[in-house]
């Protein structure tokens, strides 16, 4: 059996059900459930074998069915869903099975302290032995969380196999995989026999990762022996190990935020596998089935995905008594059938960049348990927002593969250099590229000096004044000013040689903010004088900053920060491959390939933060005569620029090296179609 082709439109179907729900699958109908998807143009859909209460949603004969569910929901929406052409994936939760781990203590983590149940608790003298501690947080689902080694890694394979072998389904989705270490006696024993320290939180991590690799070996030999080719997510491992396409968990307003996505996308349409975003039609998160969020604010998270070369799911969650929510199904089918329209220019179309952001974690996204990425992902995601920002058309990759195809190498605030990704940015500086650099960037993996002999700089260790400030000179305060302004997060101490060029200098506060000597706390820091140093030096083709420009610019948002970095690329590539004067600054451009086209995305959506917390999208910004300019190079004989879907013609001019039109409006979106 293989799989069908890579689906445009997905749906993520939840069916995490409480107990005590008293009338589960009641109003279940199979053929309704199905055609409900195909009216909303869904192509593939994940949906429940085993939620992550430990119910199971058929008949199963090896864990728990749901109490009191009297149908084959399984079975009945695999059946339904293929007579309409809809592929469909079971749902297992590999982490979380609070059924099975109420009846096994013995299959779930123990922790460092020896708990199984991680909930705060605290003795209640006046009451019962034991209470919940007033202001512990809410224990959601992850307060107990399976482990692989134990007899649970078994019970989730044989629930595996028996779906397998009862059904035809077309792929499989694990969920909630956690790399937390599990001190638990099988663990013990299995880190002893491996000479793993168990007292080394890193290496007990380890052993987890290798226990988890053994269970994706397990499931990927299941499939084998079965002669079934099927889309296989193991969702929250690195992306770089799913072995058939990646799912990109991101829920804007779920507790992912906007700022995930751009750097996400941009890493993950480099792997060789397709993927697509998956959002969520939910106000908050994942469970509120109440809420749906306004049209425009998914229209915005699917363009988002085509235009960075992935396709679409949204997430929901069923309703116990079986039915889908039909103004959720009409909104989601407004949002595919705009994405269908383009299926077209999309299907297939693939990324154009010339600038990389060399992050080498991101081989263990989205696991932040792996590696170093957790303390470092700040400075990621200021780099894609920033660049983002300046429209530059970028990736983000690890440095391992072949970087010869960017013009532009940005390495944000702690990218150390060993001797192999050393020598790759040295090439990369003689064939005449470019480097932009931050902080601890470009240092020796030991941090005692600049691994490269093209830093012109001396290193003097971490900077020790907090805040420090920056003033431009020459060129680079025409542009940014002259004023002193404040750098809020401290990089490294550096100094220039005399074949550097200073592009800035650093100055020093009278004293640190926040210190106490015991009568004041320190507030209130203005700048003193010149330390001597540089806050910004230009070394050729390669420029560094002293301090976190791109964490800086994430948190802090000093949007000088951002035009220092416009003014180092000005400089390495003066001729970007696509220009948008006139759009605003929130507008995003991509731009993607197929065989003689380029189709360059333009998005025009704002989140707005309303509240403490939630951002929300109500309605797209219209931008009107938005003049466009793409490199003639991008594609060499230009016959015919078009809007997309409309074929709406737009008038060609060459302007020098580039094939320029306006385009009369974009209302939040609108692909141009450039043609030979």
């Amino acid at each position: 059996m293989t799989r069908p082709a890579f689906p445009r439109r997905a749906i993520h179907l939840d069916c995490h059900t409480m107990p005590r729900i008293y009338d589960a699958g009641c109003e279940f109908d199979a053929e309704e459930f199905a055609a409900t998807l195909h009216k909303a143009g869904v192509q593939y859909i994940t949906v429940f074998a085993r939620c992550n209460l430990g119910f199971a949603y058929y008949p199963t004969r090896i864990g728990t069915v749901y109490p009191g569910l009297k149908v084959d929901m399984l079975g009945g929406m695999v059946k339904a869903c293929h007579k309409r052409k809809i592929a469909v994936a079971a749902y297992f939760n590999a982490g979380l099975d609070h059924e099975h781990a109420v009846l096994h203590r013995d299959w779930v983590k123990v922790n460092q302290v020896g708990q199984v149940y991680e909930f705060k608790m605290k003795v209640n003298k006046t009451g019962p032995d034991y209470a919940f501690e007033k202001d512990a947080p809410p224990h959601g689902s992850f307060f107990r969380r399976m482990c692989l080694n134990t007899g649970y890694g078994r019970h989730l394979l044989d629930m595996t196999a028996e779906v397998l072998d009862r059904y035809p389904v077309d792929g499989l989705f694990f969920d909630c995989f956690a790399l937390d270490a599990c001190y638990g006696e099988e663990c013990l024993q299995g880190m002893q026999k491996e000479n793993l320290d168990f007292q080394d939180e890193a290496q007990a991590r380890e052993y987890c990762w290798r226990i988890t690799q053994r269970f994706m070996r397990d499931v990927k030999a299941m499939l084998r022996k079965r002669r079934r080719d099927l889309y296989l997510c193991f969702n929250g491992l690195p992306y770089a190990v799913q072995p058939a396409h990646s799912e990109l968990e991101i829920l804007p307003t779920g507790g992912w935020g906007y700022d995930i996505m751009p750097a996400y996308a941009r890493y993950v349409r480099t792997l060789p596998n397709p993927w697509f975003m998956m959002t969520g039609r939910f106000q908050k998160s994942w469970g509120d089935l109440g809420g749906l969020r306004p049209e425009a604010s998914l229209m915005f998270d699917c363009y988002n995905a085509i235009a960075n070369g992935g396709g679409c799911s949204v997430g929901d969650h069923f309703h116990p008594r079986g039915r889908l929510d039909k103004h959720v199904y009409d909104r989601i089918g407004n949002v595919y059938a705009k994405t269908r329209a383009l299926d077209p220019w999309t299907d297939g179309a693939k990324a154009r960049t010339e600038v990389a952001v060399l992050f080498p974690e991101t081989r263990f996204l989205p696991c932040a348990s792996l590696g170093s990425a957790g303390d470092k992902i700040q400075s990621l995601f200021g780099a894609a927002r920033l660049l983002v920002e300046l429209k530059q058309q970028f990736d983000v990759c690890t440095g391992d593969g072949d970087i010869a195809k960017y013009r532009v190498l940005v390495l944000p605030d702690n990218v150390t250099l060993d001797t192999r990704l050393a020598e790759s940015v040295r090439r990369h500086l003689k064939r005449g590229g470019g480097v932009i650099s931050s902080a601890f960037s470009g240092l020796n993996p030991e941090k005692t000096a600049f691994a490269l002999k093209e830093y012109r700089l001396t290193y003097e260790g971490p900077e020790s004044w907090a805040p420090s400030f920056f003033k431009a000179e020459g060129a680079l305060a025409r542009e940014v000013s002259d004023r002193i302004t404040t750098i809020y997060r401290p990089g490294i101490a550096m100094h220039a040689l005399k074949d550097a060029r200073v592009m800035a200098r650093l100055y020093k506060p009278y004293f640190n903010h926040g210190i106490w000597d015991g009568r004041h706390e320190y507030l209130y820091t203005p700048p003193d004088k010149d330390t001597g140093r540089s806050a910004l030096v230009r070394c050729g083709n390669l420029f560094h900053f002293s301090f976190p420009v791109f964490a800086g610019y994430f948190n802090d948002v000093v949007v000088e920060f951002k035009y220092m970095v416009r003014h180092c690329l000005d400089q390495i590539l003066p001729q970007p491959m696509v220009k948008v004067p006139n759009l605003p600054s929130f507008g995003q451009v991509t731009i993607t390939a197929q065989t003689r086209r380029r189709m360059v995305h333009l998005l025009t959506y704002l989140p707005e933060k309303r509240g403490p917390v939630t951002q929300i999208i109500e309605e797209p910004i219209v931008v009107r005569d938005v003049e466009l300019a793409l490199r003639r190079d991008v594609l060499p004989r230009v016959k015919r620029v078009c809007l997309a879907p409309s074929q709406k013609e737009l008038a060609v001019r060459e302007e020098g090296d580039y094939i320029c039109v306006t385009v009369p409006e974009v209302a939040g979106y609108q692909m141009v179609v450039f043609e030979e």
